[in-house]
């Protein structure tokens, strides 16, 4: 079966095609990683192969809920290597996601990303390159920039959002600028050695916003900027496809992303039984399968998942 078959990432080789994607779950402590934080994620490390942990805020400017985690300034970095020593005690690997809340902040301002001026932006920029730097003083094994759902980067992705007139706004190369220069930066700030991902919402599901023709070119323009890790998900619509229930409802995303891109590609959503994730490997959508909210209630879902499969054949 595909699912338990190993995957070269980079620098490291996952046992199985199981990735637990970053789900937020508000149990920080001034934003550092607590006790029973670690205690979820040890438990869910056993038998999967990679763990996305929850995404982290860049800065304050960009936070998004009370108890999100923060990767904003070095106090939070000890927290952190409890928990990726967990994760790598149970034989799977961690990455961190990064992140700038924008409209989604916590005071629930919204940042107007076609008034931000060219120092906002530079900060942003700044912001995620340092807190990439954290994640790898932390133990970490790579790092996820958040480009989906209804936050900064999505807001700069899509046309619906972007009005900017300058080098942010306008085509589609414009468009995928920010997204670009915060993967550079970051990967000048971690070296070559390290995992850089990004989560990429692909397509808003809204007239007037993102379209699937571009997803090649946006998949190949985060490689060159130096990704090792395409991990698909929703932009405007956020985590869940409005026209789609079924297990991989974003695998047409996926599909395509695949289809253009030379380094492995996650698929997320809806996928809550092995023999599905399964059939989405063997089809082609993706290479590896992100296994959120049915993680999320069972603890032991990968542990499940591979002995049910190996039991059919």
């Amino acid at each position: 079966m595909l699912i338990d078959e190993e995957l070269k990432l980079k620098n490291i080789t996952l046992r199985n095609r199981i990735v637990m994607p970053p789900m937020a779950r508000e149990g920080s402590a001034d934003g550092k990683v607590t006790e029973n934080l670690i205690e979820y994620y040890r438990l869910r490390a056993e038998c999967t192969g990679l763990i996305i942990v929850e995404h982290a805020y860049v800065s304050i400017e960009g936070k998004s809920t009370p108890k999100q985690l923060s990767m904003a300034d070095d106090s939070v970095i000890e927290s952190y290597r409890n928990l990726t020593e967990a994760i790598h005690k149970k034989n799977c690997f961690a990455i961190a996601q990064l992140n700038h809340g924008g409209k989604e902040r916590i005071s629930r301002d919204w940042i107007n990303i076609n008034s931000m001026t060219k120092e906002d932006i530079e900060k942003v920029k700044e912001d995620f390159a340092k807190a990439a730097i954290r994640t790898k003083k932390a133990g970490f094994d790579g790092v996820e920039i958040h480009a989906a759902h209804e936050y900064l980067l999505t807001h700069f992705y899509s046309p619906y959002t972007n009005k900017r007139t300058d080098e942010y706004g306008g085509n589609l190369e414009n468009r995928l600028r920010l997204a670009n220069e915060i993967i550079q930066e970051v990967r000048a700030s971690v070296g070559e050695d390290y995992i850089v991902a990004i989560r990429f919402g692909a397509y808003d599901y809204l007239e007037g916003g993102s379209k699937l023709e571009e997803i090649p070119f946006a998949v190949q323009s985060f490689i060159d900027s130096g990704v090792d890790l395409i991990d698909i998900s929703g932009g405007l619509c956020r985590s869940r496809n409005p026209y789609s229930k079924e297990p991989g409802y974003f695998k047409e995303l996926s599909k395509i992303a695949k289809e253009s891109s030379s380094v492995p590609v996650i698929l997320t959503g809806g996928v809550k039984k092995a023999k599905d994730a399964e059939n989405l490997l063997k089809e082609g959508y993706c290479d590896l399968i992100g296994i959120g909210r049915a993680m999320l209630m069972d603890a032991e879902w990968s542990k499940k998942a591979l002995k049910s499969l190996k039991n059919i054949q």
